[in-house]
């Protein structure tokens, strides 16, 4: 049951990562419509700073682009806005004689200017007739006709306005030839627009070419893209930048259009003119590569222009005649800065139109090779994630941190290719904090069923141990490992037990129980259970403790030592006797692991060698010693001295056990007890090869040591057969009743 749940959990986890990579896929597709406007916002500040961290170090100088800024100055020295067309007249005049290749006016004159004879009547009527020969001079005086006379023959670019939502129309369109691609089916999605305010008919006529101005912010204000051709009337219509470099490089030629069958969409893909073929976006759009704060390109004062020799420097130039003044509202948010000129926004354009190299590319297979990279990331994640450790998913999620954002720059920088770089930054940031919060209830719950289950057993600081061993699923699971157990057992419990009352037994059972507990703990070993008076314990599980059979020894020592010292304390409960506890100690194989039924379960150990640690445990009673040892456990103990005792066959088993006494470390007995230690192992290898009498001359002279019930028992074994070992003596003892 529990391998099917572990089976059909991970299922289900790596099916809730699938939907978060499914989820990724759809939100960037725009199918999905939760925090939009969140995203859209980060992806933003995330484009800003690639590129301001991107911006080119050096502006080429050639061909020269040049702005005639009617800035705060001009507007104090040359009058309010606007101007009278004269002096727009005179500015273009000057401009064409210093040998301006171009001249793009970044402004728009939807209305006439109002001429001097018509305000005239206006104010005084019939009051003052105006004379015949003013009237003779009224062609001479209209400012738009003086400003149409002086576009012809120049190379002067035109502005206008498109609107996207109003249907207002003003002015008039010049229609450009565009060689659109004669295809069945659906438009290209171009950018439609609405209606327009465009230039007086007859500056519309003399100038050499017109262009649309719009820039359109995204949804925070700020620019980053520009259109290069809008439809109107199922007409498309080249931008002010694209008509300026046009007429700059002389290019005659009608403006081809591209495009491309996405899905259910023709889309635009590239734009070609004067020679050069510009990827666009499928709107017709292009991302402007912004080389800075304002200030990139050379800049002049109007109304120094006007007043002063023009120099050297707009020969040949392309020159653009716009407004920083603030009271113009000609400001822009870009991002590098929020206040910057829209003049300069279009010489940007129009110097990225002649260096394409700079403009990042946002192709028509955008959406595709995001989600590529998308399942890429998606499908690692789901692989790997369930076998990482947190710390794994912390570096491996880190490294495709910086593989995504690295991989984002290379495009950008190397390919100018426009990727979005939240999208995939967004599903590693999901997927980690998916699995890395599953692994964490995971191991929250791990934590709470091993406190659980080991709270009671072992102390504080090993269950912190078991927290910390990653490999703990495997050593809470049943297997076969060498360890030594200990059981121990209060003699006489039930007479003992008779003299007190109940609450008495309970206050005895916890004085009792709770010091020799601590002494198991102290010594790395895990208690298994009480039963009455009875205490199990265990070690080598579920830490590993190569020490093993040493810790278990000097805890029941120690554990000796502390229920000699209890007296007192029995005493005053009600006992009138020296209450002792018999301790049999075993090494070897068993079984340890998470045991039980549905109902309830423990952590146990299982097998022949418990078996025998019980065993010995009741033998304490047959030679009234406290603490006996098996052979398995004295070899795993060399640092401690042991007093060997007997060779049985004990009840259950068929195998025979050399048993022993534990008395202590070697190092801590004095000359004597070796003395006498060694005098007693010589009378006992006597007794097991046969030679009776030379053991019991050698256990006589022991006789008045604290072992005397013992030794009495040994010397009455071999009265029996007058100190004559029987023929098939092997030195071993049946106590199968014992």
């Amino acid at each position: 049951m529990v391998k099917f749940w572990r089976r059909w959990r991970e299922f289900y986890i790596s099916l809730a990562g699938l939907v978060i990579l499914i989820s990724a896929c759809l939100l960037y597709l725009g199918h999905l419509s939760f925090m939009p406007l969140v995203f859209q916002r980060m992806e933003a500040l995330a484009y800003d700073l690639r590129m301001r961290l991107t911006a080119p170090a050096l502006v080429h100088k050639n061909p020269p682009i040049l702005i005639v800024d009617i800035d705060e100055r001009s507007l104090q020295f040359e009058g309010q806005w606007p101007w009278s067309r004269y002096k727009l007249a005179s500015l273009l005049e000057r401009l064409h004689l210093a040998g301006a290749a171009v001249i793009a006016l970044d402004m728009t004159f939807p209305e006439p200017e109002r001429h001097p004879l018509d305000e005239i009547r206006q104010r005084l009527g019939d009051k003052l007739p105006i004379g015949q020969n003013l009237l003779a001079h009224y062609q001479q005086l209209d400012a738009d006709q003086h400003l149409a006379d002086k576009l012809r023959g120049k190379t002067v670019i035109l502005g206008y306005l498109f609107h996207q939502t109003d249907s207002f129309q003003k002015g008039e369109l010049a229609p450009i030839p565009i060689d659109r691609p004669v295809q069945v089916g659906t438009e290209p999605s171009s950018l439609v627009m609405q209606g327009y305010t465009a230039n007086l008919t007859q500056l519309t006529k003399a100038a050499a070419q017109t262009g649309f101005l719009n820039i359109f912010p995204d949804d925070d204000g700020v620019i980053r893209s520009a259109p290069l051709v809008l439809e109107w009337q199922q007409q498309l219509y080249p931008s002010l930048a694209v008509q300026t470099v046009r007429e700059y490089l002389a290019d005659e030629q009608p403006l081809k259009q591209s495009t491309a069958q996405v899905g259910q969409v023709r889309v635009i893909t590239h734009l070609a003119f004067a020679g050069k073929t510009l990827r666009t976006d499928p709107t017709g759009q292009i991302a402007i590569p912004f080389l800075g704060k304002a200030g990139q390109f050379q800049s002049f004062s109007a109304t120094e222009l006007l007043q002063s020799p023009l120099p050297a420097v707009f020969t040949d130039a392309i020159v653009l005649i716009g407004t920083s003044a603030k009271g113009l509202a000609d400001l822009r948010s870009t991002p590098f800065q929020p206040g910057f000129p829209g003049v300069e926004a279009q010489a940007t354009l129009i110097y990225a139109l002649l260096h394409p190299e700079l403009i990042p590319i946002t192709p028509e297979w955008l959406d595709a090779l995001v989600i590529v990279e998308l399942l890429c990331l998606g499908l690692a994640m789901l692989w790997l994630y369930p076998y990482l450790q947190p710390y794994g998913m912390l570096v491996f999620g880190g490294a495709l941190t910086v593989l995504v954002m690295s991989l984002n720059t290379w495009l950008w920088t190397y390919q100018h290719l426009n990727t979005p770089l939240l999208p995939p930054l967004f599903l590693v940031l999901a997927l980690s904090l998916f699995f890395g919060l599953e692994r964490l209830i995971k191991e929250y719950r791990q934590r709470q069923r091993i406190q659980t289950m080991f709270g009671q057993y072992v102390p504080a600081e090993h269950i912190d141990q078991l927290l910390a061993n990653t490999k703990l699923k495997a050593s809470m699971e049943s297997e076969r490992r060498e360890m030594t157990v200990l059981f121990s057992d209060i003699r006489q419990f039930t007479p003992l037990a008779e003299q007190l009352s109940t609450t008495q037994v309970q206050q005895f059972l916890n004085a009792y129980l709770t010091p020799l507990t601590s002494i198991i703990f102290q010594h790395q070993g895990t208690v298994d259970k009480y039963v009455g008076d009875m205490i199990m314990a265990f070690w080598n599980a579920p830490l590993p403790d190569p020490a093993h059979a040493e810790h278990a020894v000097l805890a029941a020592l120690a554990m000796q030592r502390s229920l000699a010292g209890m007296q007192p304390q029995f005493a005053e409960l009600g006992l009138q006797q020296e209450v002792r506890a018999g301790i049999g100690v075993h090494s070897g194989e068993m079984t340890v692991g998470d045991m039980g039924s549905a109902y309830r379960r423990a952590y146990t150990v299982l097998g022949d060698a418990v078996n025998l640690a019980s065993r010995l445990q009741e033998l304490t009673k047959y030679y009234q010693v406290y603490t006996l040892v098996s052979l398995e456990t004295v070899q795993l103990c060399p640092s401690l001295a042991f007093r060997v005792l007997d060779h049985v066959r004990v009840r259950g088993r068929q195998e025979s056990v050399k048993i022993f006494q534990p008395l202590g470390l070697s190092s801590a007995l004095s000359a004597m007890e070796h003395l006498h230690l060694a005098q007693h192992n010589a009378a006992l290898q006597a007794y097991f090869v046969g030679d009776w009498w030379t053991a019991k001359h050698s256990l006589e002279t022991l006789a008045d040591q604290p072992l005397s019930h013992y030794y009495a028992l040994i010397l009455q074994r071999m009265q029996a057969s007058a100190y004559q070992a029987p023929s098939t003596w092997d030195g071993i003892i049946n106590l199968a009743d014992h």
